[in-house]
């Protein structure tokens, strides 16, 4: 996986040249090229695309006394060399060497001034310490380890667990977990003695006490959000977010001649395609789905107003079966496969570009399929502490359902895990400051499942491509983070509107979600979720009784997996999972494997998600602790 490693031995002796090595070529995945420094006992190094390698993201300062490895893109560096003064940090210099400037001025603070996605390691030789970070909204995973040896962090937790040479063992509640949220809660990997980093944190290793400190450099506040914000017209709502989404994507696009668009049938991507499609660039939208999926006409569509190319790649049905084992392999069991349908086909993206935008963070403005705003607005100020962990857990629960836990793991495993869960969830709760549940709600969401769910799982795209997200600009979540009234989050009203006042030419192009253009009646939409929702569940029933689809229901679903594991994945699923191997792991009780694939199967219920899930879990299991080699090539 691109990104960036290090490590420095504790007793300050040199690290072994093999054991770098060992570590670079963990992460050096096909069409990657990595490069590494070396200063007294630390080394820093960086795995990149073979686009990317002229980029200089790995870098001395100009006496050798500091070296800096980045991965990702700072958009700001213009912004503070005007604010901080020339002399003092140089816009003309490349990423990696402004960050060195920038802490050589600002110390441990530096990084309050970034605006970009990022992981960054600086190694500072006259203090003899290394420092870790990355940005605010923990966009590029990064895994680390601390053991009585050395100091080590690397974008891959297999990496961290060869340099360290920690012995893989199973960290076993992080599997009720997986299954039941599809993310791991708090800091938690499968790997026992290596950690993920939180977003916004700064890890401070000082060589000369061997001691390893770590702090949250920023996190959302309702008081800095609304900084220097007074006007509360709507108007004045829409022209802010039209000032700064547009400077958002034009930072991201201005090293660019061409760029990819991630479009789909929502509101996020059509707002970060009709920007891109302003800046000058050419532009080129790419669709991805099931060949009668909404969401290829919805791109259609907007592509040819906005005057941009779409390609459209159909996802094959088998994708499962050819690509699980390299998805789960290089995303450390981390990366689901469910989320990886684009995976067969970013190679042909990349063809076309090298660096693609997608719409995500649109979660600042609210959620598309949240109540209607007054009756959640009434139920949820009647949250407490235990009502706000209640309600996250019911909502988040998506998987294996906690109720079922008993059911589906063997006897003594329950009774190992029964009370973990909801004790590890409780502990990632924290209603802040924050006057109303549903900011409290959205707080949880923006420090757990965004992270550790939604970019943990993006990863699988930046293994072919470079990814740059727009939403993520500092302006944009300054401004908008927790200021926007609730009755324009509520439904993503604001962004309906603001898609609309933004790009009126758009206006009339239905979103996926009941296929009713933005700014339609609440009525009218509830009225298409209900229709959209009837036609998925007819489509469901016409293909179980009859084997085939009817083209009068179409369906909104531009993923299909119940039905991918039941034709072209069908026997890669049956030889994993009935697999005696699979069956007597110890975790999960042999009967419920079996029932819930059968059934599956079968068309009478749809386990797509838990199915998916335990594909991970059993490859993430030979791979990684069963030692099976022919799955690690």
């Amino acid at each position: 996986m691109p990104g960036i490693f290090g490590c420095i031995n504790r007793d300050g002796s040199h690290v072994e040249k093999k054991v770098a090595d060992e570590i670079a070529n963990t992460l050096k995945h096909k069409g990657l090229h990595a490069s590494k420094l070396t200063v007294n006992s630390c080394v820093l190094g960086i795995v990149e695309h073979e686009f990317l390698k002229n980029k200089r993201s790995l870098t001395f300062d100009k006496d050798k006394s500091m070296m800096c490895a980045l991965r990702g893109n700072i958009y700001n560096k213009k912004d503070l060399s005007k604010q901080l003064g020339k002399k003092s940090v140089s816009s003309d210099l490349n990423d990696a060497q402004f960050i060195i400037d920038l802490f050589a001025l600002k110390g441990l603070d530096f990084v309050n001034y970034l605006n970009g996605e990022f992981n960054l390691a600086i190694y500072d030789k006259n203090e003899d310490r290394v420092v870790v970070a990355n940005d605010r909204y923990g966009t590029y995973p990064l895994f680390y380890s601390l053991n009585e040896k050395m100091f080590v962090f690397a974008s891959e937790v297999k990496a961290v667990l060869k340099g360290a040479e920690i012995p893989p063992l199973i960290n076993e509640e992080a599997i009720p977990e997986f299954l039941a949220f599809s993310f791991l809660l708090g800091d938690k990997t499968f790997f026992q003695g290596v950690k993920y980093l939180p977003p916004a944190n700064i890890l401070m290793y000082d060589a000369s006490a061997s001691l390893l400190k770590q702090k949250r450099y920023w996190d959302f506040s309702k008081k800095a959000a609304s900084r220097g914000f007074t006007v509360q017209s709507y108007e004045s709502y829409l022209k802010v977010f039209k000032k700064l989404a547009a400077k958002a994507v034009e930072r991201r696009v201005q090293d660019k001649e061409k760029v990819g668009v991630f479009l789909s049938g929502g509101l996020d991507s059509r707002i970060v395609a009709g920007f891109a499609s302003q800046t000058g660039k050419e532009i080129v939208t790419f669709t991805f789905g099931a060949r009668d999926c909404i969401q290829k006409r919805i791109a259609e569509a907007i592509s040819q107003r906005l005057g941009v190319k779409n390609v459209f790649y159909e996802i094959p049905s088998d994708f499962i079966a050819r690509y699980s084992e390299e998805i789960v392999f290089r995303g450390d069991g981390l990366v689901r496969i469910r989320d990886c349908h684009f995976i067969s086909m970013l190679e042909k993206v990349r063809s076309e570009v090298d660096t693609v935008l997608m719409g995500i963070y649109g979660i600042l403005f609210g959620w598309q399929r949240w109540e209607h705003p007054k009756k959640f607005l009434n139920h949820a100020c009647r949250l407490n502490f235990a009502g706000l962990t209640n309600y996250l857990i019911r909502r988040y629960n998506a998987g294996l359902s906690l109720q079922e836990f008993q059911k589906a793991f063997t006897n003594k495993f329950y009774e190992e895990i029964k009370n973990a869960v909801p004790k590890n969830f409780m502990q990632t709760v924290d209603p802040k400051d924050f006057d109303l549940p549903m900011d409290m709600i959205a707080y949880w969401v923006l420090r757990n499942s965004e992270p550790r769910y939604i970019f943990q799982n993006l990863q699988y795209i930046n293994w072919y491509l470079e990814v740059r997200y727009p939403f993520l600009d500092n302006d944009l979540v300054d401004f908008f983070a927790f200021t926007l009234p609730p009755e324009l989050k509520a439904g993503k009203v604001f962004l309906k509107k603001a898609a609309n006042y933004c790009f009126p030419q758009l206006s009339d192009i239905p979103i996926e979600h009941g296929g009713t253009p933005p700014e339609a009646p609440l009525l009218r939409f509830l009225i298409g979720e209900l229709k959209a929702s009837l036609k998925r569940k007819c489509a469901r029933t016409f293909e179980r009784l009859f084997g085939k689809t009817l083209s009068l229901f179409e369906t909104d679903d531009y993923r299909r997996y119940d039905r991918w594991l039941r034709t072209g994945s069908r026997d890669y699923t049956l030889k994993v999972l009935m697999d005696p191997r699979t069956l007597n792991r110890g975790y999960l009780k042999s009967d419920y494997i079996k029932n819930i694939v059968e059934e599956h199967m079968a068309g009478r219920r749809n386990h797509e998600q838990i199915i998916c899930d335990l594909i991970n879990l059993e490859l993430m299991f030979r791979m990684f602790f069963d030692g099976d080699q022919s799955y690690c090539n």
